[in-house]
């Protein structure tokens, strides 16, 4: 699913020429083969070396998207953010939930702003929802890697595919019936 969403993202790109579209593109398909990686593996497939960056692709990518869409004059800014972010992240592995969680906010709080100062429809909240979902999924995953997790790694591995599955729906909800 996560496939055929960024496949639409790149053709409303070509359509449209909105260069959003491709960052929303490129964090669904990382989030596409950490999902495969996932469902193939397990959740063992987190201690493979492709999970730390795709990980941080996917929020980075996203967070994107939408700075664009949100706020088209600023992007180049976030941009900046996102280089650093990823840098950080490769040099320093700590940089992780700090970077996550700007990422996080700006998928979350963005279409918030954007559908109350009506410069995008309602239907864009679904962005939020699916950034709720996944920072959701993401601290369950957190929490099964410490010590003492707050939910039992059975719950997290029955739970994670199921919200992942919404997260893509309401990001394909957000993405294609809350544009203009």
């Amino acid at each position: 699913m996560c496939f055929a969403l960024g496949g639409y993202c790149l053709y409303s790109y070509v359509k449209k020429r909105e260069v959003g579209d491709v960052f929303v593109a490129l964090g669904l398909f990382a989030l596409g083969i950490l999902s495969a990686l996932l469902a193939a593996v397990g959740l063992t497939a987190l201690q493979s070396p492709l999970a730390a960056p795709l990980g941080a692709l996917t929020p980075l990518f996203i967070s994107l998207g939408v700075f664009k869409l949100v706020l088209p004059k600023w992007w180049r800014w976030y941009l900046i953010f996102v280089v650093v972010g990823l840098a950080a992240i490769s040099a320093f592995r700590p940089a992780v939930p700090a970077v996550h969680a700007v990422a996080g906010l700006v998928i979350v709080l963005l279409p918030i702003y954007a559908v109350v100062k009506r410069t995008m429809p309602m239907h864009f909240l679904g962005v939020t929802a699916g950034g709720v979902l996944i920072g959701i999924g993401g601290l369950a995953l957190a929490s099964a890697a410490m010590a003492r997790p707050i939910l039992p790694l059975e719950v997290v591995a029955a739970l994670l595919p199921w919200i992942l599955l919404l997260m893509v729906l309401f990001y394909g909800y957000g993405f294609i019936m809350g544009r203009r």
